[in-house]
């Protein structure tokens, strides 16, 4: 426990330092919300809203984990730092979970902040609308887990990056045009965001459509997924030894 939290406020201080990650995840989300809002956005119905926030929290969370998690491990090992920190702790999964946790408080703050800052200027502010992103950060765990799959790709970081942000775009896109069809809860942005959906119908007492029972399989497969991933996962990696 001493080693998860002295890990913990480590990388809360790197965290605090990169500005990069928070202009990523919460700066471009906000100035999107802020700047292109529908015209109607003050007389738009709850579940409305509600959807429409519904997708920049299911952005912000993922592309928390995507950048703060994902390949954050991967650079990491690249480094040769995560042979350095399993020899201080005995395992890896103490510094995974650390950086799991600080991931957790980061996007907890940003969620909070964008909700605030946005339901506030379009005259739609409910405490409900606090409530709902943090227990959606609850719920996504399973998410973050699953990032960790990204680092059994057998390819640079640098190229890792790429390839993970070129993917996020379509990903998000398609989530808010696709159709509620089994394999679509393949694609995470679309997963969360039916969770959202569930989360908001609960919390904010509004009227959305969402599929329960596919989300909560969903769910799991995410966690198989990431438990296998963080199993398999090298600290040496495969393209610098």
């Amino acid at each position: 426990m001493h080693q998860i939290s002295s890990y913990f406020f480590m990388y809360i201080k790197i965290v605090l330092t990169d500005k990069v990650p928070f202009v990523l995840t919460m700066g471009i989300p906000l100035g999107i919300a802020l700047l292109y809002s529908p015209p109607d956005v003050r007389t738009m119905a709850a579940s409305d809203y509600a959807t429409y926030l519904s997708y920049f929290w299911a952005y912000i969370i993922l592309a928390t984990y995507l950048n703060g998690i994902a390949l954050e491990l991967a650079r990491m090992r690249e480094y040769g730092l995560m042979k350095t920190y399993v020899m201080i702790s005995g395992n890896k999964y103490t510094y995974i979970l650390a950086i799991l946790l600080t991931q957790l408080v980061f996007v907890s703050v940003s969620l909070s902040l964008f909700t605030i800052v946005v339901t506030l200027v379009h005259g739609q502010f409910a405490f409900s609308y606090l409530v709902a992103p943090l227990m959606l950060l609850l719920g996504s765990i399973p998410f973050a887990l699953g990032s960790v799959a990204f680092t059994l790709l057998p390819v640079k970081v640098s190229s890792l990056m790429r390839f993970a942000n070129l993917l996020a775009y379509p990903l998000f896109y398609l989530a808010i045009k696709q159709p509620d069809v089994w394999f679509g809860y393949a694609n995470p942005f679309y997963a969360l965001l039916q969770l959202s959906l569930a989360i908001v119908h609960t919390v904010a007492r509004v009227d959305v459509s969402f599929n329960l029972m596919m989300t909560l399989l969903a769910l799991v497969g995410y966690v198989s997924v990431g438990l296998f991933a963080i199993r398999r996962f090298n600290l040496v990696s495969s393209v610098t030894r």
